[in-house]
């Protein structure tokens, strides 16, 4: 009987696992690309991706498979604004498209999954709203936006309500071409 119980026991600790609800953003990155059909247009492409950790973890019997950070970010997102050398904001001037466009992208070494919203504050809305852009895995999926301005952006900053994360922007073209494309 005492085997039997130990048994149990042992099989009740081992099927246990660490289920993490949410995430927390701790970086942000955007760079500038080109698609080989972007060159005769005057829309000039970045992809914006963030780091993230997962966090508020707890045990669970038999939890295993289900996608971590579920349940979204921690906390609010106040605002995404993207800054030229002198300061001047030019976020409003970055555009996705009316529909949530997703798809695959290649720059030759990886494919990597994007996600776009109409623009930036719809973004920070679609993460904080925790709809299906902005939680679990998919919030690690790139954005892809473009912009028509002549405005360079500088660096980006994410702001939560105790805490800011801000990047330089990498202006360097990385070639991309695009794999698939849908609107769901």
């Amino acid at each position: 009987m005492r085997k039997i119980v130990c048994l149990l026991v042992a099989i009740v600790f081992f099927s246990c696992d660490r289920q993490y609800d949410n995430f927390k953003i701790t970086g942000i990155n955007m760079h500038t690309v080109t698609f080989n059909d972007s060159i005769r247009s005057k829309k000039r492409y970045f992809l914006i991706d963030f780091t993230t950790v997962l966090c508020h973890p707890k045990s669970t019997l038999f939890g295993g498979g289900v996608e971590p950070g579920l349940k979204g970010i921690d906390e609010n997102i106040k605002s995404i604004d993207i800054y030229t050398r002198n300061g001047k904001t030019i976020s409003s001037h970055f555009k996705g498209w009316n529909s949530n466009l997703e798809g695959t992208i290649s720059d030759g070494r990886g494919d990597y999954s994007y996600l776009s919203s109409s623009n930036i504050a719809e973004l920070v809305k679609s993460i904080n709203d925790r709809d299906r852009q902005g939680i679990g895995e998919r919030i690690k999926f790139r954005r892809l936006f473009y912009t028509n301005s002549e405005e360079t952006p500088y660096k980006i900053v994410i702001r939560f309500e105790n805490r800011e994360i801000t990047a330089k922007v990498i202006n360097d073209e990385e070639d991309y071409k695009v794999i698939s494309t849908a609107h769901p």
